[in-house]
């Protein structure tokens, strides 16, 4: 009998080593580590807009696969209304209702486009230098950014990486910036387009 007990005793306080998944944690922390510590941005995957439009609560799309859509593939579902509905905007929304206007005094302009316009390269800004107000190319700015806050209101946090919020505050970011020559307005400009573009892949 004293023999049965150590027995099953000595079962137990082995019993987790033996277990597979035990050993996986105790034997593999960093293993467990990279899985949880991945970065937001680190989405694998992509889906197609075909995909994107059947993802909802009852069909959910695979979490961590980022659904950004292009500027174009936005365009062409604006006159459908499909996927536009879930984002919380609409295409004659202005672009600085949705991403957030300048504060006062700011260096900053932007023309009062709709997202729609914005999405098709329409979006005007301007930036005071010195006593001047330069013309900047927004073109694929207003594209892009238009996309991200479309793809976050519609995706985030699960498909796609930046909340609304985020893609707020990188447009706020540039209008309280104070660049001191036109080619730095410029610079700051493509910099979030070249950030928030990598997202914007799915057609």
């Amino acid at each position: 009998m004293n023999n049965r007990r150590k027995a099953a005793e000595h079962e137990c306080s082995d019993g987790g080593l033996r277990s597979p998944s035990r050993r996986l944690i105790l034997g593999g922390i960093p293993v467990v580590v990279t899985l949880t510590s991945k970065p937001a941005l680190a989405m694998t995957g992509e889906c197609s807009v075909s995909n994107a439009l059947s993802g909802n609560l009852s069909h959910p799309l695979p979490e961590g696969t980022n659904c950004g859509l292009t500027p174009d593939s936005w365009i062409k579902l604006a006159g459908t209304q499909q996927l536009w509905s879930r984002t919380g905007f609409a295409p004659s929304t202005s672009f600085l209702s949705a991403c957030g206007s300048q504060p006062f005094n700011s260096q900053w302009s932007c023309g009062n486009q709709s997202l729609l316009a914005a999405l098709e390269g329409g979006l005007t800004i301007g930036c005071k230098v010195g006593q001047n107000s330069a013309a900047l190319d927004a073109t694929k700015f207003g594209a892009q950014l238009a996309a991200a806050v479309l793809n976050a209101g519609c995706f985030s946090p699960t498909n796609y990486p930046d909340t609304v919020a985020q893609v707020r505050g990188l447009v706020a970011a540039i209008w309280s910036s104070q660049p001191t020559t036109k080619s730095l307005a410029q610079a700051e400009l493509d910099s979030a387009t070249n950030r928030i573009s990598s997202l914007n892949i799915n057609s």
